[in-house]
């Protein structure tokens, strides 16, 4: 793909004597809502992990953006990662949570706390920076957690079954918000889901995966026909 943004090529993964992730290559562009959708055990979560740098690749390569990031610590990398189980601090307010991913990075206390403010509006929490997590309704915890990764500004977002723990009518809510979140800051989403209608919803682009492999990559419309 000529404008390509991600390129996986030839990726592979063994743990021990299972392969996870068997020789894939995909090409996903930039601002895409992309989904790797298929049942437990693809392989679609050890490949978002790869791009993120949690797992290391046992063959192949990965490029964001024209740099090779293939062995790059996960820290170094223009990525960040949501995860099915939140992974909110219970210590924590939402205000404190949210900066988290920060305390490293050079940044004055008051452009902290502006960014803060203005990832509360975009998951659309204002005025909540001063409750704790257990004031908090499992689709506002997820908020929290999109917006502790964006706050980052990453290139690219790996979601990895986000709204897996809520229920079917919150869920549908938080496809939409999801989607249109994803519109308004612009930045590359790679969705991980095993629900097939989840994935038709949200997606511009979808690798089917089966057995470590990508089956089919194509619009939620060629996949549907």
């Amino acid at each position: 793909m000529d404008n390509a943004f991600i390129e996986i090529i030839g990726v592979s993964k063994s743990f021990g004597s299972v392969t996870a992730v068997d020789n894939i290559s995909v090409s996903i562009r930039q601002g895409e809502f992309f989904s790797l959708l298929g049942p437990s055990g693809c392989g679609k979560t050890t490949l978002l992990r790869i791009l993120g740098g949690l797992e290391m690749p046992g063959g192949g390569k990965v490029m964001i953006d024209g740099q090779d990031i293939t062995h790059m610590p996960a820290h170094l990398r223009p990525t960040n990662m949501v995860f099915q189980n939140y992974a909110i601090f219970p210590h924590l307010n939402v205000r404190a949570n949210i900066a988290y991913g920060l305390r490293y990075d050079k940044i004055e206390k008051a452009d902290v706390a502006r960014r803060v403010e203005e990832a509360l509006e975009m998951v659309k929490l204002p005025g909540f920076g001063k409750r704790r997590s257990n004031e908090l309704s499992g689709g506002q915890r997820q908020r929290v957690a999109l917006a502790r990764a964006l706050i980052k500004r990453p290139k690219v977002l790996l979601l990895d079954e986000p709204l897996g723990a809520l229920d079917k009518k919150l869920r549908e809510e938080m496809q939409l918000e999801l989607r249109a979140l994803q519109e308004s800051v612009g930045i590359t989403f790679i969705f991980v889901t095993h629900d097939q209608e989840e994935a038709l919803t949200l997606s511009t682009r979808i690798a089917v995966m089966a057995r470590g492999k990508a089956l089919q990559v194509a619009s939620p419309k060629d996949l549907y026909n």
